[in-house]
């Protein structure tokens, strides 16, 4: 077994050592976050839908 390291001091179990600042301290106010274009979402599925289409293909040319 290990002893508890001598460097690292104390803290009674009912105490919790104090907590470090807020991670928004130095925001004034939330960045609003943009959501998905028209465009992009639209190229997005279209590759989908081709995706889908190459797979249904070689599905039906495996079949036949």
């Amino acid at each position: 077994m290990t002893s508890p390291d001598p460097e690292r001091p104390r803290v009674p179990p009912n105490e919790t050592p104090p907590a470090e600042g807020s991670t928004s301290a130095g925001i004034s106010h939330a960045e609003p976050r943009r959501a998905w274009g028209p465009v992009p979402l639209t190229l997005i599925m279209l590759v989908v839908a081709l995706v889908a289409v190459g797979l249904l293909a070689m599905a039906i040319a495996l079949m036949i």
